[in-house]
């Protein structure tokens, strides 16, 4: 399934399931849970849920992943810790000119990552040599250490970690590159910069910066399939009012499906509304 990528673009149905779902994730909804309240009421397919829940977030949530982000001209002297093949991935889909989004926490994200296991090909090759590139065009070479980890689960990425020092030592780059069980857990608990566009990593980082993602939007053969859901929102919300929105969401929530969800939920003491 998508062995050639995710082209997407949403329709006015969806751009109305965005709002519903903001506004759900606003008023305490976990994501999951207002992500199948709005599933049900818009009949979503699995690439509009994965949209969805890549792109969009609370106020709240958004407050606390940009107050860990770091911009680029402020790391030196640091340990810049790459979670490898999210930030590979990324790229990859950007010059294979699939669908990226500028996601509400200002991340960039893809869509075909959700779907398809990884599989190193000539892509994701090309991919390290333009992140590597880059890496010093940014001036993040100079004083700064890299580690770059793969997770070892995935076919021919010793392979990979090897090229990739080989490539750092060509470039004059400080670092290295290596394989763990898991990449996540790894750049979590070494002290330094996390390079990663990945929820969860982000949710328990300090210091985080999606280089990739900067890298990703530049090198991006399709710009046209570059999403900005903070613009999406703001073009949308121009033909609503609070009120009007307010009063939509109501009604889903309302819908005898829904009720019947939450009663169940709360006799297992997982009420939806908190």
């Amino acid at each position: 399934m998508f062995r050639e990528g995710i082209m997407f673009k949403p329709d006015e149905r969806v751009l109305d399931a965005l709002l519903d779902y903001k506004f759900l994730l606003n008023r305490g909804y976990r994501r999951q849970q207002a992500l199948r309240i709005i599933e049900e009421r818009y009949r979503l397919t699995r690439v509009e849920k994965v949209f969805l829940y890549r792109s969009v977030f609370s106020d709240e949530d958004i407050r606390n992943r940009l107050a860990k982000k770091v911009l680029l001209n402020s790391i030196r002297n640091s340990k810049i810790l790459v979670d490898g093949f999210n930030v590979l991935t990324v790229i990859r889909s950007a010059i294979r000119g699939e669908t990226l989004i500028i996601c509400e926490d200002t991340f960039v994200r893809d869509l075909s990552s959700a779907f398809q296991k990884i599989k190193l090909d000539d892509n994701y090759y090309r991919a390290l040599e333009i992140f590597l590139s880059d890496l010093k065009d940014l001036s993040l070479t100079e004083n700064n250490t890299i580690l770059i980890v793969y997770d070892a689960p995935v076919s021919r990425s010793g392979i990979l970690a090897g090229y990739t020092r080989e490539l750092m030592k060509n470039h004059g780059i400080q670092g290295t590159a290596l394989t763990v069980q898991k990449a996540d857990k790894t750049v979590i608990e070494e002290s330094g910069v996390i390079v990663s566009g990945d929820s969860y990593i982000i949710s328990r980082a300090l210091k985080i910066c999606d280089i990739g993602g900067i890298i990703a939007l530049r090198h991006a053969s399709a710009k046209e399939n570059i999403i900005s859901i903070r613009r999406l929102i703001r073009e949308r919300l121009k033909e609503f009012d609070a009120k009007t929105l307010s009063e939509g969401v109501k009604k889903i929530i309302k819908a005898p499906g829904n009720r019947d969800k939450r009663a169940r939920e709360r006799k297992r003491g997982q009420d939806y509304t908190k």
